[in-house]
């Protein structure tokens, strides 16, 4: 079940913030707003189908806000702190700019039926199938697996 605190997890996990603010209920539904917008507009993009005006209209006002911005620390490193405006703002900008660059073409859906993700194949042959090997990756290799083993020879 999504929650507020799953958000900031999800913002530390994915590397875009350091430390997070406390996000609210409303936090969580304007994020996940922008996410499903995203999604339909990647899945539209790869149907060779415009999106929805919504969801144009909804990304474009987003990543025409400040973004995110990485600051140096006197000792080398880098921190990424900031609002949910600008992550959400980063992360529509982000997607605009992918829509535009020729790697757009290697961006997959997993091969897991069960699975929803969307993935970059960044492969060397571009044969990749899975959103990631620790979960659906595995997944299959283990039921494909199995089922070699359980089928007499």
């Amino acid at each position: 079940m999504l929650s507020p605190a799953s958000l900031a997890e999800w913002t530390r996990a994915a590397g875009l913030l350091d430390e997070t603010p406390e996000f609210t209920a409303r936090d969580l539904a304007e994020a996940v707003e922008v996410r499903e917008a995203v999604y339909r507009t990647v899945w539209a993009r790869l149907e060779d189908r415009p999106p929805t005006e919504a969801d144009v209209d909804l990304l474009n006002a987003h990543a025409t806000r400040p973004r995110l911005v990485p600051t140096l620390l006197p000792d080398g490193s880098t921190r990424r702190e900031g609002t949910l405006s600008g992550l959400l703002a980063t992360l529509a900008a982000d997607l605009l700019d992918l829509l535009g660059d020729p790697d757009f073409g290697r961006i997959k859906r997993c091969a897991n039926t069960d699975c929803t993700r969307l993935y970059i194949d960044s492969s060397r042959g571009g044969n990749r199938q899975w959103c990631g090997m620790s979960e659906c990756g595995n997944r299959a290799k283990v039921k494909a697996f199995r089922r070699r083993h359980r089928e007499p020879h």
